[in-house]
């Protein structure tokens, strides 16, 4: 075990830059995973999420404050198939005027003590929830104010906006206070009740119109002057944000499939590359199981490294971008959950195991000789280019190939003349002629072409005749 943890050690020291592309890589990879499938599960069904993370009304109803009373709307909790009930409130739609004198569009106003509640959970966006009668909270809709701005009511109440908040069921356009409605009151201003009821079964408008049809019965004759049903607001939610989803859904797998291909062909060149190596350590002793397990945790220790760099980064990008997309989905959650950063991390840091293991694997089953001569072997002809235009200037042919040579081998020339490779002749071992003599020397090889040269004359000046 220390032999493999020597291995290890010098392997990390000695390949620098690949140990710190590998944890780049990885990090890169682990933070475009964290980031893609934070975003593909937030596209998943992210209304019904929403819906029911703040208990959404199944059913809201407006009633003619002329024709019932509170109690009565209270009491009507009690229909067959309600199962939670929120209100009655005071309700009331309002025309404002803005500081610069420009009209808003027609505001459902909605006056609650708080934003919580049995039903239809108020998310705050921005901002508080009004203190005095003279704070109004808007929604995300039509109109859109920045905290401190001034809105009048056409009887002359002035309100200050302090807020911004969101309902998942789509209730209202802007919250004040119950103590508001004397200040919201005034000419073409129509007012009412709202009533907010949850049933036990609301998954088609069947049943819905079944729970509705129970509350309409357990009020006054003409008291409900409109319903809406929370199928409805899920319809229009979804079709406003399917612009958006493909386009998160795309973002999300094309990180994903990228981060897995860089990854692998990383790793995977990185283990190649220490072929030689891997030959070195099977002449040293080294069993193929050692040297897979060696190059594997090689690999591991920068990937884990850049792992957790990445499941950072990945979860820091995450919070503004879903601060953007819980503004079309209707959601006040802006994290990742903690399990998509776990398989997302567990994963790439598993592709990076995989491929380091395949590839030392297919390393460690050569043979001794094959791997160091894998890693010795020659590259390409260099050159080729200047040999054929060469070819073509009208010099002699010698002339030509020198001229061609400084590009075919920039780096031995660079360097002047260098020993040459080991030169077998009929089983005598030298170097070249400009190489000098090795243990046996050179003149054996001289004598042996003499030799040559006196018994086939015709070949040794194969010019004459």
């Amino acid at each position: 075990m220390s032999g493999l943890r020597r291995v290890v050690r010098s392997g990390v020291r000695r390949r620098r830059v690949q140990t710190v592309v590998v944890g780049l890589v990885t990090a890169a990879a682990v933070t475009a995973t964290v980031l893609g499938a934070g975003l593909l599960v937030a596209s998943q069904a992210p209304f019904d999420d929403a819906f029911a993370a703040q208990r959404g009304a199944h059913l809201t109803v407006r009633a003619d404050s002329g024709a019932v009373t509170e109690p009565q709307l209270a009491a009507s909790a009690s229909a067959p198939g309600v199962v939670a009930a929120a209100g009655p409130y005071r309700v009331l739609v309002v025309a404002f005027t803005e500081r610069g004198g420009m009209r808003t569009p027609p505001l459902t106003v909605v006056a609650r003590t708080d934003p919580g509640g049995p039903v239809d959970r108020i998310e705050l966006a921005g901002g508080r929830w009004p203190t005095g009668p003279d704070e109004i909270v808007l929604s995300g809709g039509a109109v859109r104010l920045p905290p401190g701005a001034r809105l009048t009511t056409p009887g002359g109440g002035e309100f200050t906006v302090v807020g911004t908040a969101r309902s998942i069921s789509d209730t209202a356009g802007a919250w004040v206070l119950p103590s508001a409605v004397g200040r919201l009151d005034g000419p073409d201003t129509a007012d009412g009740y709202q009533m907010l009821y949850r049933f036990a079964d609301a998954r088609t408008a069947t049943e819905v119109g079944a729970g509705r049809d129970a509350v309409v019965a357990a009020l006054p004759p003409g008291a409900v002057t409109g319903a809406r049903s929370w199928l409805d607001v899920r319809q229009q939610a979804v079709e406003d944000a399917a612009v958006f989803v493909p386009f998160l859904v795309a973002f999300a797998l094309l990180g994903i499939v990228m981060a897995l291909l860089v990854v692998g062909t990383v790793v995977a060149g990185t283990v190649g590359a220490a072929t030689r190596r891997i030959g070195i350590l099977k002449a040293l002793g080294c069993t193929p199981a050692g040297i897979v397990r060696a190059f594997v945790a090689q690999t591991l220790l920068p990937a884990a490294v850049g792992a957790v760099a990445g499941t950072v980064t990945g979860n820091l990008i995450a919070l503004p971008v879903l601060a953007e997309t819980e503004q079309v989905y209707g959601s006040a959650n802006t994290t990742i959950a903690w399990w998509v950063t776990v398989l997302a991390t567990g994963g790439v840091l598993a592709v990076v195991t995989l491929t380091a293991w395949t590839a030392a694997l297919r390393a460690g089953r050569l043979r001794t000789v094959d791997a160091i001569a894998v890693g010795r072997a020659s590259g390409p002809a260099r050159g080729r280019w200047a040999l054929r235009l060469a070819a073509r200037l009208p010099v002699a042919r010698p002339v030509g190939l020198g001229l061609a040579r400084p590009f075919a081998r920039p780096a031995g020339q660079a360097g002047g003349p260098r020993p040459g490779p080991p030169v077998r002749t009929a089983g005598a071992h030298c170097r070249d002629p400009a190489g000098g003599r090795d243990g046996r020397g050179g003149g054996d090889v001289r004598d042996r072409a003499r030799r040559v040269a006196a018994a086939h004359p015709d070949r040794a000046h194969p010019g004459r005749r």
